[in-house]
């Protein structure tokens, strides 16, 4: 299926972090308090219902894991068997074991040099600390050197989350806000330019919250010189369609992001397969300026990810 789809937002959760992690943590993020269930023939049942050719995975959020370096290395080596045995239909964005910034290094290194990922996929905070913080200066610098990408995923907050709905559905957007204002905010987005941020879920709140937060910008004193232009650091982002598919969203984010940095995603196995079939009927029928089905799909992606003829580059 060489002009299919490219789902960027993909989950698996290959069996060392399932019994590391166990299925009740995984289902205490779901709104119907249910695992997922994945196996590598689930999801391409999936894609091939969907008309997705190949799908980015990766290991979605999740508790404080124990031996992170050893578990992560685990997980990262199973997604590349992964894309050995089932040729041309999965990508990889990999796993590093942050907060620890030396072994985040060390697995930068492995993932790119022997397993040849797509990229990584990064929380939007660890410990509390969002992305933006000095702390995560070196690993940025790393990955801008290597010029690759880094997916932006929702994490539990630090705080406690409010008696309301379980944190994926109200706190992931705004912690997905949170970290792409750090970014801005501290500099780091205009420093680190050969890091092509991807933000999942449309970008959190950030297509409503960018006028609120370009004029919070404008008024702290010294922070409109560090930031420049506001909506083209916010425009300078990738943004996946998971989970975000409908009219009134979409709308908003193509008046913030550039038409080539929308990317399709499926957020699966943690979307089920009702959910996807339904976002996928309203992006085939959504009548959006700037909104490319064709190119959203599969062109952007393919691009990003060198899929398009021409290989990535990566420094060694």
């Amino acid at each position: 299926m060489p002009s299919g789809k490219i789902d960027t937002h993909q989950h698996f959760f290959p069996k060392a972090y399932v019994d590391a992690i166990g299925l009740d943590t995984l289902a205490r993020q779901m709104p119907n308090r249910k695992a997922p269930e994945w196996s590598p023939e689930r999801a391409i049942a999936m894609m091939d219902a969907n008309g997705i050719s190949e799908g980015i995975i990766s290991v979605s959020s999740g508790p404080p894991i124990p031996d992170a370096p050893t578990l992560l290395r685990k997980c990262n080596e199973a997604a590349a068997e992964l894309r050995q045995s089932h040729p041309g239909r999965f990508g990889s964005f990999a796993s590093l074991p942050l907060p620890d910034i030396d072994a985040s290094l060390k697995e930068v290194a492995h993932c790119l040099d022997h397993l040849k990922v797509d990229g990584f996929i990064i929380f939007t905070n660890y410990d509390g600390k969002y992305l933006g913080d000095e702390h995560f200066v070196p690993l940025l610098e790393e990955i801008n050197r290597r010029k690759t990408v880094a997916f932006i995923h929702p994490n539990d907050p630090s705080y406690a989350i409010p008696n309301i709905a379980p944190a994926s559905v109200l706190e992931f957007p705004f912690d997905t806000t949170r970290t792409a204002t750090s970014l801005i905010m501290s500099g780091a987005l205009g420093r680190f330019t050969d890091i092509r941020f991807i933000l999942a879920h449309a970008g959190g709140t950030l297509p409503y919250l960018v006028p609120r937060i370009s004029l919070s910008i404008s008024m702290m004193p010294g922070l409109a010189e560090r930031v420049g232009d506001v909506r083209a650091a916010f425009a300078s982002f990738y943004y996946d369609t998971a989970l975000s598919a409908g009219v009134s969203t979409i709308t908003a984010l193509m008046q913030i992001a550039r038409p080539d940095r929308v990317l399709f995603g499926t957020d699966f196995p943690m979307a089920p397969l009702p959910a996807i079939t339904h976002f996928g009927h309203e992006l085939e029928t959504m009548s959006v300026s700037g909104f490319t089905q064709q190119d959203v799909y599969r062109g952007n992606a393919a691009k990003l990810l060198g899929r398009d003829g021409h290989e990535r580059r990566t420094s060694a």
